[in-house]
């Protein structure tokens, strides 16, 4: 049995991750093994890159635009990530923060249909978020843990990337990181973002650009490579498979990503899920 937290902080750049804006996460990527030219996929947006995660797939695949009600009938044809965990008797929690009210009963249908087996919509700032998330890591010791943050996105639309207001938020999601880092000494914990911005303007991060594709990935755990860097092409789409792969669990052929073989030591032997 093996459980995996994926913290994902939402328009996070991974140029802001310095050891004064985010001491946890630069001394977390430092420890264990970072991506040094991770991507998201395009268009760089939040449910793309969301529903991509949740699925395996890239948009053009998924062809999920939108996370409405629309979208229940469209996970019938493809395989969600926790869709495969559930059918292992496995749960994946999801802790969000900055979920609306009107949004709550969209988001908890969708995870629903997605197989996801509990949303918790939290208020308050990301370290607020991941203190729930690290108080739930024990009803979950086999499993997968969601935590969703997005006070980067908000202050980049707000104040533009790499503004005061931004680096700030920074900050906040790097104390939330610090708060779960506890978690890598029995779990795989993956910390990465779904987009960057300010590439084009300086509010906004859907437009093709570099600076709003570049998005930080880091991988912290048991026999994950210390003080290692992976200098390769590296997509958000490569963590759907290294989740299932790290849970003991085949990964489907039509997963457009790759297991992050390389992030782990050559001996690394996943936990069979009986």
């Amino acid at each position: 049995m093996a459980r995996c937290v994926i913290f994902l902080a939402d328009g996070l750049r991974p140029d802001a991750i310095r050891p004064d804006t985010s001491p946890s996460l630069y001394a977390l990527a430092e420890d264990y093994t970072q991506a040094a030219t991770a991507v998201t996929v395009r268009p760089s947006t939040t449910v793309a890159a969301l529903l991509s995660l949740a699925t395996g797939v890239g948009p053009a695949t998924h062809r999920l635009g939108e996370p409405g009600l629309a979208a229940l009938r469209q996970f019938a044809r493809l395989h969600p990530l926790p869709g495969h965990l559930a059918a292992r008797h496995l749960a994946t929690v999801v802790v969000a923060g900055d979920v609306g009210p009107a949004e709550v009963p969209v988001a908890r249908a969708l995870a629903l249909a997605a197989g996801i087996s509990r949303f918790v919509a939290t208020a308050g700032p990301a370290r607020r978020v991941a203190a729930a998330a690290a108080g739930r890591l024990r009803f979950v010791p086999d499993g997968l843990v969601v935590v969703y943050v997005n006070d980067c996105d908000r202050a980049g639309h707000a104040a533009g990337w790499m503004s005061r207001a931004y680096l700030d938020a920074v900050a906040e999601a790097d104390a939330a990181v610090g708060q779960l880092r506890a978690a890598a000494a029995d779990s795989l914990l993956v910390v990465l973002a779904d987009h960057g911005g300010g590439g084009v303007a300086p509010r906004d991060h859907d437009a093709p650009h570099p600076v709003n594709d570049a998005i930080p990935l880091v991988l912290a755990g048991p026999r994950v490579r210390r003080r290692s860097v992976l200098k390769r092409p590296v997509s958000l789409l490569d963590v759907p498979p290294t989740v299932l792969w790290w849970l003991g669990l085949e990964v489907p052929a039509e997963y457009e990503g790759a297991v992050l073989h390389d992030a782990f030591v050559a001996a690394a032997a996943t936990r069979a899920v009986a």
